[in-house]
């Protein structure tokens, strides 16, 4: 029996639409315009029922609403009129900085595609971290530097502290062991990730700064979080939470070959990314 044509597509349409949610969840930021102009695009050639492109505008939505929210605890005016010390726990340095090619069309093609963006981000994470290690620069000792001078800005009296820290990327569990006599309040910060990103292949494809940073203020009688914030500095995912801080266009690169022209850019790129993030914690904090 020969199948009518518009059956005889559905197997492919299927698979095409199916690779365009598969890359939605994995980079997720323009999620609902790409939903629509996929959809819009079936509709208009005949290939879809009205049926599915109600639920597909529901999901948006739906999508759209769940993916809102930010990682966020202020601190309360009286806590920080009751904070005079501050015992800041040296940032640990991360273990790569890191390229993720989050906007590689390979990502919207299954597990092969997926594995030729992984090669990708592979290859660019090595030359990134080649880059800023041949530079001499530490996102550690600038995090910790910065935040020193930014709160005693701000009115308080910070003290440096060490301790040993097995995941480098997370925050401690507990901060019974920190040497913080005669602070108030023990400051860790985390770096989770940092370095480039791209973020979508068909509107978001250049490389651009990217940091994820965890902070958390802890009182040191109590035990209990006073602030606590993640920060995601220029790769944004709506189904990630976190505050949002925009990488100026002036360290974009459009392509790999471009970001790996101009070494002096890329680690300004990065240092951008910390000074921001100190900046927004030093207004959160300021008393």
């Amino acid at each position: 029996m020969i199948l009518p044509p518009i059956i005889q597509l559905f197997p492919i349409i299927s698979s095409y639409y199916l690779n365009y949610l598969n890359f939605l969840f994995k980079s997720a930021r323009h999620a609902v315009d790409i939903l629509r102009v996929v959809t819009i695009i079936f509709f208009k050639r005949g290939l879809i029922m009205k049926g599915f492109l109600k639920t597909s505008a529901m999901a948006s939505i739906v999508f759209a609403l769940t993916a809102c929210g930010t990682t966020q605890m202020a601190v309360k005016p009286e806590a920080k009129a009751n904070i005079e010390r501050i015992a800041l726990i040296k940032v640990s340095e991360p273990e790569a900085y890191v390229a993720q090619d989050f906007g590689n069309p390979g990502m919207m093609f299954g597990a092969v595609g997926g594995a030729i963006a992984g090669a990708s981000s592979a290859n660019a994470a090595k030359s990134v971290h080649t880059i800023v290690a041949d530079s001499k620069y530490s996102a550690s000792d600038h995090f910790t530097t910065a935040l020193q001078e930014k709160l005693t800005a701000a009115g308080y009296d910070v003290k440096i502290v060490s301790v040993n820290r097995e995941k480098k990327h997370k925050l401690l569990e507990n901060y019974d062991s920190v040497n913080a006599d005669g602070a108030d309040a023990v400051l860790d910060v985390a770096i989770e990730s940092i370095g480039y990103a791209t973020e979508h292949p068909m509107f978001s494809p250049h490389w651009r700064p990217s940091s994820q940073v965890s902070v958390v203020l802890v009182d040191k009688q109590t035990g209990e979080k006073m602030y606590a914030e993640k920060f995601m500095y220029g790769y944004h995912n709506p189904l990630m939470s976190g505050t949002d801080i925009e990488a100026p266009e002036d360290y974009h690169f459009k392509n790999k070959e471009e970001l790996y022209s101009d070494d002096d850019r890329v680690v300004s790129g990065i240092r951008h990314s910390v000074d921001a993030v100190t900046a927004q914690v030093q207004d959160n904090l300021k008393k």
